[in-house]
């Protein structure tokens, strides 16, 4: 069997794969940053380099570095199991510097299309069947009141007792002046009451 050359050998390729993404990753809007920096809420498993490879083949933005911490959740419970506490899972953000500034786009006049306000009613009326229909402001104003009802009455006790006490001191004086016994010290009277027997005579 001859040699064939090289140039006319044919390679059969595969059918080309595609291999898509198994994670997500959120912008976090963060207008306190500036125009050449982004933050992304990514998966715990996710390393630096898997996010600037991600950012350059996807997007063709180029990083020069990256700063990365762990958000670690507080410790809760859940209404359905009442004092049955665990830690919902971390959460880890990654920010980026980025080669090209990158500028977020003005906020609608007007969120109807996207339903903000029956999401915020959604949410006052979770938190109305929460709390029993009543709202945490109404709480608060009730904590307030009560508040200042305990002040109120604090100041009314102590007036009552500054008044005793001045009470008390008028008739101490009174006591004082009827007896002429009161006007000595505590030491005269203390070396008019000792004996002998006392100073070991």
């Amino acid at each position: 069997m001859d040699a064939v050359p090289i140039s006319k050998k044919i390679i059969a390729f595969g059918s080309k794969q595609i291999f898509l993404p198994k994670f997500t990753i959120a912008l976090v809007r963060t207008p306190h940053l500036s125009a050449y920096h982004a933050r992304f809420l990514v998966p715990l498993n996710f390393s630096k380099y898997d996010l600037r490879d991600y950012l350059y083949h996807a997007y063709n933005v180029k990083i020069y570095n990256i700063r990365s911490f762990v958000k670690q959740e507080p410790v809760r419970d859940t209404r359905e199991q009442p004092r049955h506490w665990f830690r919902p899972d971390s959460k880890k953000y990654m920010t980026v510097e980025m080669e090209k500034p990158f500028v977020w786009p003005a906020d609608p006049k007007s969120w109807e299309p996207w339903g903000k306000e029956e999401k915020e009613e959604q949410v006052k009326s979770m938190l109305r069947s929460l709390t029993h229909g009543q709202m945490m402001k109404d709480k608060r104003n009730e904590a307030a009141h009560l508040r200042k009802q305990a002040k109120e009455m604090l100041g009314w006790a102590e007036k009552k007792a500054m008044e005793e006490a001045e009470e008390g001191g008028e008739k101490r004086e009174e006591a004082a002046e009827a007896s002429p016994e009161r006007k000595k010290s505590l030491l005269e009277i203390w070396e008019e009451k000792r004996t002998p027997q006392m100073l070991g005579r």
